[in-house]
């Protein structure tokens, strides 16, 4: 395994290739299932809300900053978490942030109050936001060639998986138990993950030269991305026209301002622009704001069609969507290889172009819908297209980014996921409550402005892609870069690096 090269401590001291299978396959372990257990995270409590709301005597807004609380702390440490582990090393912090979850999954579940539990579910969020980007990073590290390339699939695959599984994992604990399962099952796989990332992760050497985390920086971008989150939190519960929603909003287009400001004087800025001078990894961040918008409206918008118009329980409607993981799981671990010689720049579109298919087809559901044959078909078209377009897109972005800039990347990424998703809970919240507000007759409506978004992404990749001049060497961010523009017969080429 590379050494991390995040740290600027030189050369690799041994490559991917010298490690035994065996290590292979715990290291992906270790950060493809911490990444599972973060995803889980997100919902696994949301079919515990009842219960939980009776046990501590919540009311409907305080149960909601249950969740609430864990994504605000969650999206507004991404970056800051990023730049951790360029700056600390990322197995330290990775290991570090998974600890983390571990100990706020066990306060959180054992809370006596109201207070302990959303203490706990805040750093939960943290140590999310931590062991995120960094973990992510360590993919680009561990692993190379074609095995990056099934790393990235498989890690892709359990993103998609983790929500749905949350749901079903979330109504089986319930049911077996007390909603204080569904945060205590954190606690034996954290300590898996670490006591499994402690062995086989690569030990990296203390940096050569000390680099600055840049507080000030790192104050104002985590200001701004809670006031970005709660603001369009806010939105898709209140509406866009609420006073705090604007407060929140405007408030993190100052904190951002502001941000840019001090990076502009910073010798070394939280956001370097090198990041975004890329043309293609630019193409791919644009593209994941709006494919997670879709995608997050589409869990979170279809659970409610099946419960208010299908009249599925909470174990069903996380039953139901499972196929959409599925798809992807389909795509990512088996059509993948089969699919090798089409570039992967081209496979991406693709797999955005069936996206908006599928996206488009859930347009005929309304009141007269069945599952069989009205949901299920599109969701699994729907997990195909996203897996044929997220791994190409994620491999572009990492694979092109310096060693330096790795967990910073990484970090944008999944801030771009996660700001994108919640772009999507509020823009098509309109949709979904408009006219008479029942879910049989504005479903349609929410997917066609979803089709709309999707192929927005659609277009917005494939101009970033494959139109306007060519990556010039000023844009050329790293050692993926190159490699990521020449076409390879049978291996993908942005995993090369």
């Amino acid at each position: 395994m590379s050494t991390d090269t995040s740290s600027g401590a030189g050369p690799v001291a041994q490559s991917p290739a010298h490690a035994p299978p065996a290590a292979w396959g715990l290291v992906l372990l270790a950060l493809v299932g911490a990444e599972f257990m973060l995803q889980l995270d997100g919902t696994i409590v949301n079919v515990a809300l009842p219960g939980l709301q009776a046990d501590l005597g919540l009311n409907v807004t305080s149960a909601s900053w249950v969740l609430n609380g864990f994504f605000l702390a969650f999206g507004g440490l991404l970056l800051l978490a990023g730049r951790l582990g360029d700056v600390l090393g990322h197995r330290r912090v990775f290991l570090a942030g998974v600890a983390l979850v571990g100990l706020a999954s066990l306060l959180a579940g054992l809370a006596p109050n109201v207070a302990v539990l959303l203490t706990g579910r805040v750093l939960q969020g943290a140590g999310a936001a931590i062991a995120g980007p960094t973990g992510l990073a360590l993919l680009t590290i561990e692993f190379e060639g074609e095995r990056l390339q099934k790393a990235f699939g498989l890690y892709s695959t359990v993103t998609g998986l983790g929500a749905a599984s949350g749901m079903i994992l979330g109504g089986v604990l319930t049911w077996a138990g007390d909603w204080r399962w569904t945060l205590l099952v954190n606690v034996p796989v954290a300590l898996a993950i670490v006591l499994t990332g402690a062995r086989v992760l690569t030990r990296t050497p203390a940096p050569a030269t000390r680099r600055s985390l840049g507080v000030a920086s790192a104050v104002l971008v985590t200001g701004a991305l809670v006031a970005l989150v709660h603001g369009l939190v806010r939105a898709s519960e209140d509406g866009w026209g609420d006073a705090l929603t604007l407060a929140s909003l405007g408030a993190a287009v100052v904190l951002a301002a502001a941000l840019l400001a001090v990076d502009s004087r910073a010798s070394e800025p939280l956001l370097p622009l090198r990041v975004f001078a890329h043309r293609e990894r630019v193409g791919g961040f644009l593209g994941l704001i709006l494919l997670a918008a879709v995608l997050t409206a589409f869990l979170f918008y279809v659970v409610q069609y099946l419960d208010a118009v299908l009249g599925l329980g909470p174990l069903r409607r996380g039953l139901a969507i499972l196929p959409f993981g599925l798809g992807m799981l389909l795509t990512t671990q088996v059509l993948t290889k089969y699919l090798s010689r089409i570039g992967v720049k081209a496979r991406g579109v693709i797999g955005l172009v069936v996206v908006v298919a599928a996206v488009l087809w859930l347009t005929r559901l309304d009141g007269a819908s069945s599952y069989a044959a009205d949901v299920l078909p599109p969701i699994v078209v729907l997990g195909v297209g996203v897996g044929l377009a997220i791994v190409p897109i994620n491999m572009t972005i990492l694979a092109t980014s310096r060693p330096e800039d790795t967990g910073i990347t990484a970090g944008i990424l999944q801030t771009a996921l996660t700001v994108g998703g919640t772009i999507g809970l509020a823009v098509l919240l309109i949709p979904f409550t408009s006219g008479s507000g029942d879910p049989a007759e504005t479903i349609s409506s929410l997917f066609w402005w979803a089709t709309g978004i999707a192929a927005a992404a659609a277009l917005v990749v494939a101009g970033f892609w494959f139109t306007g001049r060519g990556t010039s060497a000023a844009e050329q961010a790293g050692p993926g870069a190159e490699a990521a523009e020449q076409p390879a017969p049978a291996t993908d080429p942005a995993e090369q690096r």
